[in-house]
């Protein structure tokens, strides 16, 4: 297992923060909404993708937040339900490489998750 540098983790603290002020600033809810995307806006409309290097989940015990973070040159993050977390620790933590897609607003839009047989 690769230690994480401290510029990943600086990276990392500071999207919590920008996260954390875009909420407070009336930005995105922390509930999760629908995160069945449409295949072709999320591939073609896109305002990115990459491999991720990294994957992290926040779970909260104090709340129902449950956070999706992943790493492909920059941190990106979902809301995630109770059970998509549970969901996602099976696939994409297990997954031999996973690709992230993203919106405008760095919100991780698609994951594809690679296993190699």
């Amino acid at each position: 297992m690769s230690e994480i540098s401290l510029e990943i983790m600086q990276q990392l603290e500071n999207a919590q923060v920008s996260l954390a002020q875009s909420m407070v600033a009336g930005g995105p809810p922390m509930t999760a909404g629908s995160t069945t995307p449409n295949l072709a806006e999320t591939t073609f409309g896109a305002a990115g993708s990459g491999q991720a290097k990294y994957l992290l989940l926040d779970h909260y015990t104090t709340s129902s937040t449950r956070i999706l973070w992943a790493h492909s040159g920059d941190w990106r993050s979902a809301n995630v339900t109770n059970t998509e977390e549970q969901g996602l620790a099976q696939v994409a933590f297990a997954a031999n490489r996973v690709d992230v897609w993203w919106d405008n607003s760095n919100k991780i839009t698609l994951m594809r998750c690679w296993k190699n047989l």
